[in-house]
């Protein structure tokens, strides 16, 4: 990568520092909403003939109505055109945000893995007896213990059985 470019990726972005990469995306979707955002407005506001630079070049100023119609017909496309362009800028935005969020995801999965290893990891150092017999299959069986659903009478007999 050129130097003139090195501002594109920041360092860590290439796969070495995860979160780098969030930061990085999210930098660039914030900047990218912002000016759909404003896209949006300007060809709002065109549509609606509230922004009106035509009235910039009329005719008392160009002299021509040729000028005058070439510059409104220029506007109108271009202000159609920031429009076509906010419309496709909000699908990368949406995937700028959906990539941002598989990437915390994967990133809190595997913090969750790592987390489950080392607590497995300390129990086996902290109850190796235990650890052993279980690995080996020598294990007690285990009481299990309910909590009854029915009233017991105070001479022990079951009042729901009757």
């Amino acid at each position: 990568m050129s130097d003139g470019q090195s501002w594109l990726i920041p360092r860590g972005a290439d796969g070495g520092e995860f979160k780098w990469e969030v930061t990085f995306l999210q930098s660039i979707a914030r900047p990218l909403e912002e000016s759909t955002d404003a896209a949006r407005a300007i060809s709002k506001e065109r549509a609606e003939a509230r922004f009106d630079l035509a009235s910039l070049a009329g005719e008392d100023r160009t002299g021509a109505s040729e000028v005058t119609g070439a510059v409104n017909d220029f506007l109108d496309k271009w202000c159609h055109g920031l429009g076509c362009i906010a419309d496709d800028a909000d699908v990368i935005v949406s995937a700028l945000s959906a990539t941002i969020n598989d990437f915390l995801v994967a990133e809190t999965k595997a913090r969750y893995k790592v987390m489950m290893l080392e607590r497995q990891e300390q129990y086996k150092e902290d109850h190796p007896v235990s650890t052993f017999l279980e690995e080996h299959g020598i294990t007690e069986k285990r009481t299990e213990f309910r909590g009854r659903l029915e009233p017991v009478d105070r001479d022990g007999e079951d009042r729901g059985q009757g």
